[in-house]
């Protein structure tokens, strides 16, 4: 079950040659690691994917960020290195480049050049031909019950077979026993191609169904800024990074924006002294002033922190926008937010690429900043 290294493969342009290169990796013992210098919310967007994915029952991956500085020269801890990849040191990451090449190592690369949109598009399609894959023990490789690689094909890191097929219902027409590399590479490759342009589409539509909306946010945001107020950001997991490329967006136009999900200290001090539900509440209650905009991003509407966010944004003179999935969710629904852009969907990874497409056309709407 060997694999050459490649020179670098374009997830874009090739997504089945990666996805079938990184599955082979993972199950040799690699960890991945993802830069993405100048937008290092998709490097953690990434990460997250991978490590906590959002399917219940499917496999968690080592993947981490490397956004504050050169991936480490060591093997991560759980890496054994020990398949036919390499055992070298330098040899147990694997690197995922998001944008133009910054002199670091990849083996993999996603363009940036066709926006956030694209992007997240690229890396979720990753994510999901990687787990099918998987399922395909055959093709891959394994791990057996202590971690290792094994082309036996018959046990996974749980102990368990390894013909389980718990994302199955990504790609129904695949059977998990499936060893004709051909026949799967000409079904993923159909399957990406309507995939991509089910995320086109629905993203056309949310913004299309949303322009009172967009509108509206956007004249909150603008005149927030005019008055000297500033925007506060906030999300759980995915939509934290995603939360973070609001800020970056608007920091682009020289609006004042923080991130509540950012500050690692302040997060985890609360999550644990306090509850999950209180993280971003009380940071509203400590840093929230009348007249700043609070956007919370969710792909369901219904994270109980969100909604007691919004709650103390409210009764703190705080203006609330919401952005989510499944129609709005509770955002809409209980009047959680001011303004809700939703999304029509319960998809989480095209709901993600509509709302970045629908943070992209508020941003638009956004007035730079004066000096």
């Amino acid at each position: 079950m060997s694999v050459a290294a490649p020179t670098v493969i374009d997830c874009a342009r090739r997504p089945v040659d990666a996805a079938l290169w990184l599955a082979r990796a993972f199950t040799s013992g690699r960890a991945l690691m993802v830069r993405a210098p100048g937008c290092e919310d998709h490097a953690h967007h990434v990460a997250v994917e991978f490590v906590h994915p959002v399917v219940a029952g499917a496999r968690s991956l080592p993947a981490a960020a490397g956004s504050y500085g050169p991936p480490p020269a060591g093997p991560p801890p759980f890496a054994t290195a020990t398949g036919p990849l390499g055992t070298g040191a330098g040899a147990r990451w694997c690197h995922l480049l998001i944008g133009p090449p910054d002199g670091g190592p990849a083996d993999l690369s996603i363009p940036a050049d066709d926006g956030d949109a694209a992007v997240m598009t690229g890396y979720h399609l990753l994510w999901e031909l990687v787990q099918v894959a998987l399922e395909h023990p055959g093709l891959v490789g394994t791990f057996d019950a202590s971690g290792r690689h094994s082309d036996r094909g018959d046990s996974n890191s749980n102990g368990d077979s390894g013909n389980g097929d718990s994302t199955g219902f990504l790609y129904p027409f695949l059977d998990a026993a499936e060893s004709d590399e051909a026949s799967l590479r000409s079904a993923l490759e159909a399957s990406v191609f309507a995939k991509r342009a089910s995320s086109q589409q629905l993203a056309a539509e949310s913004v299309a169904a949303n322009r009172p909306a967009l509108e509206a946010a956007a004249a909150m945001v603008n005149g927030t800024v005019a008055a000297g107020g500033r925007v506060l950001t906030m999300g759980n997991g995915g939509s934290a990074a995603d939360a973070a490329r609001l800020v970056r967006l608007l920091g682009a136009r020289g609006v004042e924006a923080l991130s509540l999900a950012g500050d690692y200290a302040v997060v985890s001090a609360l999550a644990n002294d306090l509850g999950a539900e209180a993280v971003f509440a009380r940071q509203i209650e400590a840093l929230g002033a009348p007249g700043d905009v609070l956007i919370g991003c969710s792909t369901s509407g219904a994270s109980p922190n969100l909604l007691a966010a919004f709650e103390r944004a409210a009764a703190s003179g705080v203006r609330t926008v919401g952005i989510s999935g499944y129609g709005g969710g509770a955002f809409a629904a209980r009047g959680g937010a001011e303004v809700c852009l939703a999304v029509a969907s319960d998809s989480v990874h095209r709901i993600q690429e509509a709302e970045a497409a629908l943070t992209a056309e508020l941003c638009r709407r956004i007035e730079p900043a004066r000096p």
